[in-house]
Formats: C-alpha cells, structure tokens, sequence
C-alpha cells in the first residue's frame, strides 16, 4: 500500500481551513467533517511514515569504495539476500505490550485427552526425523519453550506445510498431570516473493505458537511447571498422533551463557571428501571465538563422518541428523540430485535447521552464526569476534537493544584466483593459501551473513534476522568492512549471479592476506587433528 507523506497531508489541511475561512455558515458543518478526517489522515501518515534516521548509503559497482561508519539499510524485500524493511521505532511504547495480548489465546477443556499422551508406537513419524498428524500436510521438526518474554511465553513449533494449506491447527501441551490446548498461531518463515513461480505444492517453513497462559509459564526462579512436549492436532480434543519433545530452557543468568554458537545446514557430501577442507574451517572458527558448532547432516563421507565424531567428543560440536520432509526423497543419491536440481524448495529446506539451531541455543548463547562451511568471518582491526563486539559496545552500549542482528558484508575468495605458496603452509590448507579476493565487496546485504542476538529474533534466515521480537528492534546492522568480511571460498559464481558476478567479482581482485594472521596456529592444530584421524 502506497505511503501516504506527511507534508502532502499536513498541507491538505490547511489548504481546506483557508478555503473554509470564506465559505457561508452553511457549510460550516461540512467543513468541520473534511476537516476532521484529514486530521485522521495526517496521524494515519505520521504513523505509517518511515523514519529512516541516519543511513549509508551502499556505494554503486565498481572498484569498492569503504563506508566511514557502520550503518543500516533500509530496502523492501526482493530476494532471500535482500533486506526486510525495518520497523518504524517511533509509537512503540504499548507495540509489544498490544501485539502479545492479542496473541493470548483461551484454554480450551479437553477432559477425554487426561491419560491420552501418546506411545511411540501410536505417533504418525514420516521417517526418523519429522512427525505429522495424519492427511494433514503439516511435516512437525521440533519444539521450544520460548520464556524471553517476562509473562508471555511461548512453544515454537519448527515445521514445513505443503503447498498453501491454512487450516487451524492445535496444541496440546502436556506437563506430568495435565494438558493445555490452545489454538497456534502460524508464522511463515518465508517471503512470498523470492520465489513468484513456486508450485502450489512447494513445502513451505512455518513457526507455529503456542501462547502459555500466564498462570501456568515457566516459573524461572523455582524451575517448575516445565513441560514434557506438546502435541500437534487439527482439531482441539482429538487423539493426538504426533509428540513432540520440548527442548526446555536451561535458563540462568546472562552472565554464564557462552558467546557464539555457529550453525551449519545440512551437509550432503556423500562422495566428495571434503574432511580436510572442514578440518580446517571448523579449526579457525575455534580460533576466532565459535564456541560451539551445530551441524546439521543428511549424508557425509566416511572421513568427514570421523572428523565431525572427534570434534563432538572433545565438546566443541554436536551433529543433529537432518533427513527432508513429506514427499520429498531421502534415499541418499536421490536426495543429492534433488537438492541440486530443485533450488527454490532446497533454500525453504534450510529455514527448517536454521531455526531449529536458533531456538536450540536462547539459553545457552548470545549469538547464533547461521553460515556454511565455505565462509568465514575475520575481523579487520581486531583479531577475534568477542573482541570485535567488545569494541563496538564500548562505543556504543546500546547496540543490543536497538538491533536484532550484525551482518557482515562477504568477498569471494574464487578457487580461480591466484594460490600462495608457502613453505610453512602444507599444500592441504585451502584457506590460508587462497589468499586473492575479488576487490569488489558484494553490494548491499546481498550475501551477507550476520551474529544473530538470541534476545532478539522471532525468526531467522541465512542471511539475517527475518522477523523480529520486539517491535522497537530492527533487524539488522550492516557493519562496516573496516570492521569485519566474511570470506566466501567459492569455486567459482553461482549459475544464478552469471554475468553480474563475472563483472564484478571475477574481473577485478586484490590480494587479501588478513587471514595469515592466524597461520601459525592453525597451521599447528590442524596438522595435530589430521595426524590423530590418520588423515595426512
């Protein structure tokens, strides 16, 4: 709907008043009346109008020019690298207060359902890893108890829904002597337009809701009333067929919750070993501030498969076993064509892990890194994240509370470019010997991949926050790449940035040696973990 401006109506206004001033008494009453609703129309403007503060703005093509200062953007949503416009933060006193009141929903009584929990014999499972209330095209993942919000929490429910069903559905929350039901609310984790051509029958990423009633939330301090699962059905008192484990908060104070934690979508390199080359990735991550990895697998190759089983036993991983919903293939070979083939559907696929690792770690982190395992994200003028964001909050404390996420802008490391040889780096390192990078950053936030806070999200996507929490919080900060890059150690361009890339990207480069500031360490820890695998 188009903006209505505030100058255009304010001006409306008075343009009538005058003419009013010289109308006879008759009119006096119509006046009054056209008066009044341009009054309406000035406050309908000043509360839709965008207050769009201070903005960079991104530099045009060509050889990159460096921004002074960090900043946002503020562009409507095209494509899953584009940006989701941020909210307007002015009248948002009573926002939040308003929007979770109208999410509460009444308990609904269900007295046959006492003792009806069901078995794991009785629960409807697609395959090993999703579950669905029978003939309803609703695929459920998994569960969270969302307590982020003082008096208003919330279960998460991750899932995927085939084609453009929207039909209520249900929740059965069930605690050691009783069970609450209660309608859910449904969030799409998806924009409609980045892909106009979908089938009616793509599976779609949904977050569904379920609204806790005050009386019967977490009590925080006493840690009671945790609840066991929640069940999913299309009508409110019906058997349920599905359960769903609540992933409980371990909450505790700010101060004992680690810093990063980095998410990995499903893997699928069932033939390609690439051991080495993760080995090495998931050492300068170490090196850089991760403090955990969660990575989500379909099928692997046998040396990766040992390398991911070490770095679990020493703490610092954890593998979730990842297979697709509904009709899509799960056999392995079958299932890698159609990933590869099937672009758009694979992209909604991945909202499903990302989300799942987002809720995974409220309690546990501050940050969640969605990335994959070609990029990496250096700091420029310090040398770790904690001591990146340690800098930025010192000049300006408030960051937090003003932004849902920090993107970082990304430049292609291309396999294509020139390779440095060092005597002191051995051959397998594909990181610390690609060392040229297009001169160009990519423009905007497209490619951008960002710290996710995990008090500010409602839902996230590869790239940034894509729904927020909290009404007066924008999504993103776009920070400045004197600051921080993310290093993107691709082949070559994707099929879908050809020619653009080629211009861009490919023709001009630049030497780029910023991560040999941690050769020799991680030169040092991953001869040691390779040696230990029997892998070199």
């Amino acid at each position: 709907m188009p903006q209505l401006k505030l100058g255009s109506t304010r001006g409306c206004c008075c343009q009538i008043f005058r003419r009013g001033s010289a109308q006879t008494l008759r009119r006096t009453h119509w006046l009054a009346g056209l008066l009044f609703a341009c009054i309406c129309l000035t406050l309908a403007g000043f509360l839709n109008t965008e207050f769009l503060g201070s903005i960079t703005t991104v530099p045009p093509f060509g050889l990159e020019k460096t921004f002074n200062t960090i900043h946002t953007a503020d562009n409507d949503l095209d494509t899953p690298g584009a940006f989701l416009r941020s909210p307007p933060q002015t009248i948002v006193a009573y926002s939040l207060e308003r929007q979770v009141e109208m999410e509460q929903r009444e308990q609904i009584v269900c007295n046959n359902l006492l003792g009806m929990r069901p078995m794991s014999s009785q629960i409807h499972r697609i395959n090993a890893y999703w579950q669905s209330p029978p003939h309803s095209g609703l695929h459920l993942f998994s569960a969270h108890y969302d307590a982020r919000l003082d008096n208003y929490h919330y279960v998460r429910i991750i899932s995927m829904v085939e084609g453009h069903r929207n039909a209520s559905i249900y929740c059965q929350i069930w605690y050691d002597r009783e069970v609450l039901v209660l309608e859910a609310l449904r969030l799409d984790i998806w924009a409609s337009q980045w892909d106009s051509n979908a089938s009616i029958d793509s599976d779609n990423p949904v977050m569904f809701s379920c609204p806790v009633p005050r009386n019967i939330s977490i009590d925080t301090v006493k840690r009671e009333r945790f609840p066991l699962g929640v069940s999913v059905t299309m009508k409110p008192c019906e058997s349920p067929r599905t359960f769903l484990p609540i992933h409980t908060p371990q909450i505790s104070s700010s101060e004992s919750r680690r810093d990063f934690a980095v998410c990995v979508k499903g893997l699928d390199f069932q033939r390609r070993d690439m051991s080495v080359r993760i080995a090495e990735w998931l050492e300068l991550n170490l090196i850089l501030g991760a403090d955990k990895f969660f990575v989500y697998v379909y099928s692997v190759h046998p040396n990766l498969k040992r390398v991911l089983e070490y770095y679990s036993s020493i703490g610092v991983l954890e593998v979730i076993p990842l297979s697709l919903p509904g009709k899509q293939p799960n056999r392995p070979r079958q299932r890698s064509r159609y990933l590869k083939t099937n672009l758009w559907q694979k992209r909604r696929d991945e909202l499903v892990p990302y989300n799942d690792c987002y809720y995974r770690n409220l309690y546990s982190h501050r940050f969640v890194l969605p990335v994959d395992v070609d990029e990496v994200i250096v700091p420029v003028k310090t040398s770790t994240w904690n001591a990146m964001f340690q800098e930025l909050f010192s000049e300006n404390p408030n960051l937090l509370d003003k932004y849902s996420s920090f993107s970082v802008r990304n430049a292609y490391f291309f396999d294509d470019f020139p390779v440095t040889d060092q005597s002191d780096v051995p051959k397998y390192h594909h990181i610390l010997r690609h060392t040229t990078r297009s001169a160009n950053f990519s423009p905007g936030l497209e490619s951008v991949k960002s710290f996710v806070s995990t008090d500010g999200a409602l839902t996230v996507f590869n790239h940034y926050t894509l729904r927020i929490l909290r009404p007066s919080t924008a999504r993103n900060l776009v920070l400045d790449i004197n600051v921080a890059q993310m290093n993107h150690y691709r082949a070559t361009c994707s099929s879908d940035t050809v020619p653009g890339c080629h211009n861009n990207f490919l023709k001009y480069k630049k030497r780029d040696a910023l991560v040999l500031r941690y050769a020799n360490q991680l030169v040092r820890r991953l001869v040691a973990v390779l040696k230990n695998l029997y892998l070199v």
